[in-house]
This record gives structure tokens, C-alpha cells and sequence, in this order.
């Protein structure tokens, strides 16, 4: 039996414990203060070597075209236009 991968989703965690520290401790400082992006991109990241893994060993051809970022307020997931 052949599938066809339509979507791989990852759940998202609560960032707030950082607003918490930096608000307990403000004299903390990071290079990057865009927190919630900066996770969204790591989480990106690994759902696109989580799909990379998974078309290699189904030797599925998808373009970088045809993949879509759905996000939602607990999940992210990846959708190929198959």
C-alpha cells in the first residue's frame, strides 16, 4: 500500500516561562528579543528535516513549491500540494 503524505504536525509549548524569567531577572539580555518567532523558525526547522527523513526513504519527489505552513494556536504543521 502507497501513501501519500498530506501533512506531519508538531505540537507547540509555552513559551511564557521566558517573560517570566526576564521579568523576575531584567537585568538578563539576549542577542535575539523576537522569542516567539525565533521558536516558530526552530519548530519550522524541524518539521521540514522531519519531512526531508521522510520523503527520502519513500523516494517521493516534492518541490519546495508545493509545501505550506498551516499554524495554529497549539500545532504547526507542514502540507504538501501533492
Amino acid at each position: 500500500m502507497n501513501r501519500k503524505i498530506r501533512k506531519i504536525k508538531i505540537k507547540k509549548n509555552n513559551q511564557m516561562y521566558l517573560f517570566n524569567i526576564f521579568k523576575d531577572y531584567p537585568t538578563i539580555s539576549s542577542g535575539r528579543k523576537n522569542y516567539k518567532d525565533q521558536y516558530t523558525r526552530v519548530l519550522k526547522n524541524l518539521l521540514l528535516a522531519r519531512a526531508f527523513n521522510i520523503i527520502t526513504k519513500k523516494k517521493n519527489h516534492i518541490l519546495l513549491d508545493n509545501i505550506k505552513f498551516k499554524e495554529s494556536k497549539s500545532f504547526l504543521t507542514i502540507i504538501f500540494n501533492i
